[in-house]
């Protein structure tokens, strides 16, 4: 991966796996402020990870919404779901090995995969060779990029079944547990099918405490069906809100304030949204007191396209000539030393990527 002009040093950046005033300062960055203290342990849960569970407060620096493995077709052209091929199983995994250990050597603790249609015996083997800790999901991604099978189901009791499962049991015939709920929708509102699999979503929030994140096209609608039927505010996190693509400033408020979280993920992706927009929305809403319900990652995913592996944004229509580089340790070397130039503090970044995580899974919001 090509160094960028914001990338720093592990060793002058990271302190035992969690991010550090001190080594920010020896980086020679601004520091506006100081790490917040621990939250308290009492409320701490145990989240389960694809090689067993780990304590909320152990997750260290997470990455909320990422892809490790993502294969849900090429483009607009051919947006229909379609599986990794088999003669490149072992390059695909190899590769995700790579990404993720990229990802601890610069500081990268746990990483949330919200792919809910994963071949979990793969993760299985990826999971083996990295320190990284992996968390997966259950539940249903957009309708036009999801599993036949998945696709195909209509009935909601029949969706939290496969959910509830999933939680409580295992995947595909494996204990090994998801440990967040994901629901997707496509555009505009809210459709029957969708809004069958939030109603889903929210029952099994509601049984289990178990979290959600949703793919967003209207955040304010997804967030109040979720919790009109039974979703916990305090569980729901709203993905890709960046200003430029989703969020209405006025709604995102209205969302913090009740207690849901937000997610935002362009950085390093202007014709998403220009860095200028992305800080304007993200220090509008740490000013107004809500930096502990914003989360930041990278929303990192590629996929095989004529043998190819092919990264978000490096296609039509933005032909993005540094996709590659937006890989998991991007947001270490890149994305914070760039919000830390932008003025926000270590405090405040240390709250986006390990504090609220931690908050998040844990019972400290219920």
């Amino acid at each position: 991966m090509k160094k960028s002009k914001y990338s720093i040093d592990r060793r002058s950046f990271i302190a035992k796996s969690s991010l550090s005033l001190a080594s920010v300062a020896a980086a020679g960055l601004p520091v506006t402020g100081e790490l917040i203290e621990p939250f308290e342990k009492a409320k701490n849960k145990r989240i389960p990870t694809v090689t067993g569970e780990v304590a909320s407060d152990k997750l260290g620096t997470t990455l909320m919404h990422e892809h490790i493995l993502w294969f849900g077709g090429p483009g607009p052209e051919d947006p229909h779901f379609s599986p990794i091929p088999d003669h490149l199983i072992t390059d695909t995994v190899d590769f995700a090995v790579s990404l993720l250990n990229d990802a601890a050597r610069v500081g990268i603790d746990t990483i949330v995969d919200l792919t809910p249609h994963r071949p979990i015996d793969l993760y299985e083997q990826i999971a083996k060779r990295t320190p990284v800790n992996i968390v997966v999901s259950t539940g249903f991604y957009r309708r036009l990029k999801s599993p036949k099978w998945k696709a195909e189901m209509e009935d909601e009791k029949q969706m939290e079944m496969s959910m509830r499962k999933e939680l409580t049991e295992g995947i595909d015939g494996k204990k090994i547990r998801a440990g967040i709920i994901k629901v997707a929708q496509e555009a505009g509102t809210l459709s029957d099918w969708e809004k069958n699999t939030f109603r889903a979503a929210a029952h099994v929030n509601k049984e289990t405490g178990v979290p959600i994140a949703t793919h967003t096209g209207n955040a304010l609608e997804q967030y109040n069906f979720l919790v009109r039927n039974g979703a916990n505010p305090h569980k729901i996190l709203l993905s890709h809100v960046d200003a430029g693509r989703k969020g209405i400033p006025g709604d995102l408020m209205t969302i913090v304030k009740e207690g849901g979280y937000l997610e935002v993920d362009t950085f390093g992706q202007e014709f998403y949204t220009p860095w200028t927009e992305l800080v304007t929305l993200l220090r509008s809403i740490c000013d107004a007191g809500f930096a502990s319900k914003i989360i930041i990652d990278i929303d990192s995913n590629w996929h095989w396209e004529n043998g190819k592996k092919v990264f978000e944004g490096a296609g039509p229509p933005n032909f993005d000539p540094n996709a590659a580089n937006r890989t998991f340790a991007y947001m270490i070397t890149d994305a914070v030393p760039k919000l830390l130039k932008s003025g926000f503090s270590m405090k405040e970044i240390t709250t986006f990527l390990v504090n609220n995580p931690r908050n998040f899974f844990s019972n400290n919001d219920a």
